[in-house]
């Protein structure tokens, strides 16, 4: 089905198709139309980006209810209760139990993957695959971020593109399956793979290989290194920008080492250790 610009999220007959989250939002949060405008969950899971999204995941909501509320943002639940509408309920509850599903399915598949790794290594290797850049490069491929009811606030601030909110609507969609399947570990396992299959497809690159050790734990290795020649902790000094992004300074005593700038400041953090270890500007 074709994508159509509107202006109203509405069609002749009332109901709303054809449409991303985002965009929906973006006609909410207008002068032009009032926020009692909400629409029910049944209309929500016709719009065409909800629709697209369970195709890309290769599965199908039984309860609809589940899918919006793992998309659903704590601030948008904000907005509109204080409207005295039906209560919205945010995805804060499915993040939890689906991070703990997803560190118990990566935790399972790195175990028979890489049978002669040590425990140490492959505790590292889960960390650097269910860590917030990971999950939200995985939401990415998946365009969660057209799919994330937000909060005018974060909706103004291009919240939906922050690594923290992609990784929490994953871990939350995680969850949402689990559930909907009948607490189906199997199904889950399976959808997941089916989004990891399209990220190395989209990306290029292997999502479980050894090679994410390095990257993942560049802030130790930085960290044991000056503590070893200089007998202190690099500080990673950051700031926020008025459009919602992040300044980050690696120093080192009295020395800037590095400076980078940003959505997310774990990123951040550890990409500026990388090229200080990497170029040696420690020396």
């Amino acid at each position: 089905m074709q994508e159509t610009t509107f202006n109203s999220p509405y069609q002749a007959n009332g109901v709303a198709i054809n449409a991303s989250i985002h965009q929906w939002l973006g006609v909410i949060y207008s002068e032009a139309l009032q926020k009692e405008n909400l629409l029910s969950v049944a209309t929500f899971a016709q719009f065409s980006s909800i629709i697209n999204l369970q195709k890309s995941i290769q599965y199908s909501f039984i309860k609809n209810e589940l899918l919006i509320q793992a998309l659903t943002q704590s601030t948008f639940c904000y907005e509109f209760n204080q409207l005295n509408l039906t209560p919205i309920f945010s995805n804060e509850r499915l993040e939890f139990l689906g991070d703990s599903l997803v560190n118990l399915i990566m935790a399972k598949i790195l175990f028979k993957k890489f049978p002669k790794s040590p425990e140490g290594e492959l505790s590292k290797l889960r960390g650097a695959l269910v860590n917030e850049n990971s999950l939200a490069s995985l939401a990415e491929v998946l365009s969660l971020d057209e799919n994330i009811f937000l909060g005018k606030g974060e909706y103004k601030n291009a919240g939906n593109k922050k690594e923290s909110l992609l990784a929490d609507a994953f871990e939350a969609l995680c969850a949402a399956i689990y559930l909907d399947s009948n607490e189906s570990l199997e199904t889950l396992e399976k959808t997941l793979l089916v989004i990891i299959n399209k990220f190395e497809i989209v990306s290029g690159k292997p999502f479980f290989s050894l090679n994410h050790l390095e990257s993942f734990d560049s802030k130790s290795q930085l960290q044991e290194l000056t503590v070893a020649l200089f007998q202190m902790r690099p500080e990673y000094k950051s700031q926020v920008s008025n459009v919602g992004e992040f300044l980050v300074e690696l120093w080192i005593g009295e020395r800037k080492l590095a400076e980078g700038f940003g959505p997310s400041k774990k990123k951040l953090e550890k990409e500026l250790a990388r090229v200080v270890l990497d170029e040696k500007r420690y020396l």
